[in-house]
């Protein structure tokens, strides 16, 4: 099951998402920033929900930390009244989500899966060839992704990918080289289904487009 770490220093909001969050995953808590590092080095969570407010900034104090000690795990900010001003700089540290208190289940729960998804396209092998991509004409499914596509990063960018490994080839598929996501240090290359869903059709879901997006703010 997935284990889900909650920090944050006031005991109400804390218990709080604490519950909110025991209703779909397996939760533990830690009351200040310290004892979360501490725990999450000890309990390896899947994800870290970290309250952030204008007065102790844990979630910027946190997300520094794991850059700088490169650790990969995905951090959801949930973020005071007030602190809204900080959410540019959360995104730019490598926030995999950002949420609002008062929070409601859903949206917890909807930030903590779209972190997690995340953070599994980014650092997992490329997935599976679809069905669909052996039942088609692969240039027939790049031109029509390459007309489709609505980020601006990957303008004429999906092409038919087939590697060279041990002496042979790899099966024929469709990916795309986004720049941008190599600018973020995220995975630049994906694949069928998130072009499909994502570049295609939904850029704010992709975490580069959502980076670009919080810099361009705050600059």
């Amino acid at each position: 099951m997935t284990r889900v770490l909650v920090v944050h220093y006031d005991k109400s909001i804390r218990s709080r998402l604490e519950m909110l969050a025991g209703l779909r995953y397996e939760v533990d808590t830690a009351k200040h920033l310290v004892a979360g590092i501490r725990q999450m080095a000890r309990d390896k969570p899947d994800v870290i929900v970290v309250g952030h407010d204008a007065n102790k900034e844990e979630g910027v104090r946190l997300l520094r930390y794991m850059r700088d000690n490169t650790l990969r795990i995905p951090v959801v900010v949930v973020v005071s009244p007030g602190a809204g001003a900080s959410q540019p700089l959360l995104m730019k540290l490598g926030a995999k989500g950002i949420v609002e208190y008062p929070v409601d289940q859903e949206r917890l729960h909807r930030a903590i899966a779209a972190a997690l998804e995340t953070h599994r396209v980014v650092t997992s092998a490329p997935p599976p060839i679809t069905e669909e991509e052996r039942k088609s004409n692969l240039s027939v499914l790049e031109t029509r992704l390459n007309r489709a596509m609505k980020c601006f990063a990957g303008k004429n960018l999906v092409y038919i990918q087939s590697k060279i490994l041990g002496g042979g080839t790899t099966k024929p598929r469709i990916c795309l080289k986004c720049p941008l996501r190599a600018e973020y240090g995220l995975n630049r290359e994906v694949y069928y289904e998130f072009i499909r869903d994502v570049c295609c059709s939904d850029p704010a879901r992709c975490e580069a487009v959502q980076q670009f997006e919080a810099a361009r703010e705050s600059a």
